[in-house]
C-alpha cells in the first residue's frame, strides 16, 4: 500500500502554489457543508469570509438542486491562493438541466454589474420561478458577489446526460475584479478533478492544521464515514479513531513554518477498504526517533502489538514526552496493516508522509 504515498506526495505538487486546498469526491450533505465552510473561512481574510460562506453554501445547493439523483459522484473543492480564493464543483446533470444551465449562465457572464442586480430585482418582482428553485437566482447572486464571469464546462456523457462543471472566482481584497490572467482556470480543477478519480481519492485537506481546523476535520471525518461491518460500528471507530490519531501526529510533532502549522491528510477508498494518510514538516531532531519508532512497531506481530501497547500505557512514557507512541500502536494493532511513511527533503526542512491501510473488515 506504500504506493499511495507516492500518489500523496505527486498530488501535492499540484497544489504548491495554494495556503489552502480542500477537495471532496463522495456523497455530499448538509454536515459536510457545514464543516468545510468552517475550514475555508479559517484560513480566509476577514474582508471575504462572509461573502465566501454564501457562496460555497449555494455552490452546494446547486449540487443538490441540478445534480442527477441516480449517480452520486460529486466534486467539490476550494483553493485559497495568494491573491485569490476558487471555489469548483461537478457533478452530472440531465438534458433539462443542461439546457437551463447553459442557456443561463451564457447570459449571466455576458451582463454588467448593475444589468445582473436590474435582472435579480426583475425575478423577484415577476416571480419567473422554476421548478428547481427560481430562475437561477443562486446564479445571478453567485455571479454578482464574485464580481467575476462564472466558468464553466459541460462535457456530453450521453444523449440525454453531462458532466457540469463550473467555478466561482474571488479576490481576497474586497470589491475588486480578478484579472483574467490571475485566474486559476477551470481546465486545471477539472484535471485535478479527474487526476483524483483515478486514484481513489475521496478527500483531501492541505493547509493550515490550527486548533479549529483540527477540530473541522475530526466533524467531517465523524460526519462522512461509512459503516461497512455488521458489527455495530466496528469499522466506523477504526476509521474515525484511525483519523484521530493520524492527525493528532501533526500536532505533536509538526514544524511550523512562518508560523503555520501547515500539513495535509488525504484518505483513499477502493473495494477492499480505505487508505488514510498525512503530511508535515517535523520538528528539529524528531526525524530519527520517528523512524526508529515506526519501524520498530512495524517489525511487531498482533500479538506483541497488544503487549506493547499495554506497557507503554501502563509505564505511561511516551505521554509524558508528549509523544504519538500509544496512538501510533493502537492503529497498527486494530488495522493489522502496517504504517508506511516516507521522508522527503525539501526547501523548508524535512517532511513526513506517513499512511495506513484501513480493511473493510477484519
Amino acid at each position: 500500500m506504500k504506493s499511495y504515498l507516492n500518489k500523496i506526495f505527486k498530488i501535492k505538487d499540484y497544489f504548491r502554489r495554494d495556503t489552502l486546498s480542500i477537495y471532496y469526491n463522495g456523497l455530499l450533505n448538509d454536515h459536510f457543508s457545514e464543516f468545510i465552510v468552517s475550514l475555508a473561512k479559517h484560513e480566509s481574510s476577514q474582508a471575504v469570509k462572509k461573502k465566501l460562506s454564501f457562496l460555497m453554501v449555494e455552490v452546494f445547493q446547486n449540487i443538490v438542486r441540478y445534480s442527477d439523483e441516480k449517480v452520486k459522484n460529486d466534486c467539490f473543492g476550494v483553493r485559497n491562493l495568494e491573491d485569490s480564493i476558487h471555489i469548483f464543483s461537478s457533478n452530472k446533470i440531465g438534458l433539462t438541466a443542461y439546457e437551463f444551465l447553459s442557456t443561463r449562465l451564457s447570459e449571466l457572464n455576458s451582463l454588467d454589474e448593475n444589468q445582473l442586480k436590474e435582472l435579480y430585482r426583475d425575478i423577484l418582482k415577476n416571480g419567473a420561478f422554476t421548478e428547481k428553485g427560481g430562475g437561477g437566482l443562486g446564479l445571478i447572486e453567485m455571479a454578482r458577489k464574485s464580481k467575476n464571469p462564472i466558468q464553466k464546462d459541460f462535457q456530453k456523457l450521453s444523449s440525454d446526460s453531462y458532466q457540469f462543471s463550473y467555478q466561482i472566482d474571488l479576490a481576497k481584497l474586497k470589491g475588486e475584479t480578478l484579472q483574467l490572467i490571475e485566474k486559476n482556470k477551470i481546465e486545471e480543477n477539472i484535471e485535478i478533478y479527474s487526476m483524483l478519480r483515478k486514484n481513489d481519492v475521496m478527500f483531501f485537506y492541505n493547509g493550515n492544521f490550527s486548533k479549529e481546523n483540527i477540530k473541522a476535520l475530526l466533524a467531517i471525518l465523524k460526519a462522512n464515514i461509512p459503516k461497512y461491518s455488521r458489527k455495530k460500528n466496528v469499522n466506523y471507530f477504526r476509521m474515525f479513531h484511525t483519523g484521530v490519531e493520524l492527525i493528532q501526529n501533526i500536532s505533536r510533532h509538526g514544524k511550523k513554518v512562518n508560523n503555520v502549522l501547515h500539513g495535509s491528510f488525504c484518505i483513499f477508498k477502493n473495494k477492499d477498504g480505505f487508505y488514510m494518510s498525512t503530511g508535515n514538516f517535523l520538528k528539529s531532531g524528531d526525524y530519527a526517533e520517528m523512524e526508529e519508532f515506526i519501524s520498530k512497531i512495524n517489525a511487531y506481530s498482533v500479538g506483541e502489538l497488544t503487549t506493547q501497547y499495554l506497557k507503554a500505557l501502563k509505564e505511561n512514557s511516551f505521554i509524558e514526552n508528549n509523544s504519538a507512541g500509544v496512538g501510533l500502536i493502537d492503529i497498527r494493532r486494530y488495522n493489522h496493516s502496517k504504517i508506511d511513511f516516507e521522508i522527503h527533503n525539501i526547501d523548508n526542512g524535512i517532511y513526513l508522509n506517513m499512511g495506513i491501510f484501513i480493511p473493510k473488515y477484519i
